[in-house]
């Protein structure tokens, strides 16, 4: 009988300890990938078709009278949080397009993505 009080207790401290956890999700800014950003070739895109591909950009900086630079910035992130322990686990996937048209079309861009994993 004590044994399966003990099992018990242990049981429901797991199963209360375990529904304190919470899992988060956030997305921001233009989805960012590879293969994607494949598809940019530099002085035949045009303006409409990165517009199409990535949508309005997060940034966009005038550089001189004929480029304009343009930037993307895309923020994935999925985590678990326990409320007496904090973040135990996240995956981390940040990417950054910049991309400088001139004339409508563009003439040079560089794409960096980053990943970062925590496992607790």
């Amino acid at each position: 009988m004590k044994n399966l009080k003990k099992f018990l207790i242990a049981f429901l401290s797991i199963i209360i300890l375990s529904s304190c956890s919470k899992k988060n999700f956030l997305e921001q800014g233009t989805t960012l990938n590879k293969e994607k950003v494949s598809k940019i070739v530099e002085g035949s895109t045009t303006e409409s078709q990165m517009i199409k591909l990535f949508g309005e950009p997060t940034i966009r900086k005038e550089i001189n009278s004929n480029e304009i630079q343009w930037t993307y910035q895309y923020v994935k992130k999925s985590s678990t949080s326990h409320m007496l322990i904090g973040e135990t686990q996240y995956d981390i996937v940040e990417g950054t397009l910049d991309v400088i048209v001139s004339k409508g079309l563009v003439i040079w861009f560089n794409y960096n993505e980053e990943h970062k994993q925590k496992k607790w």
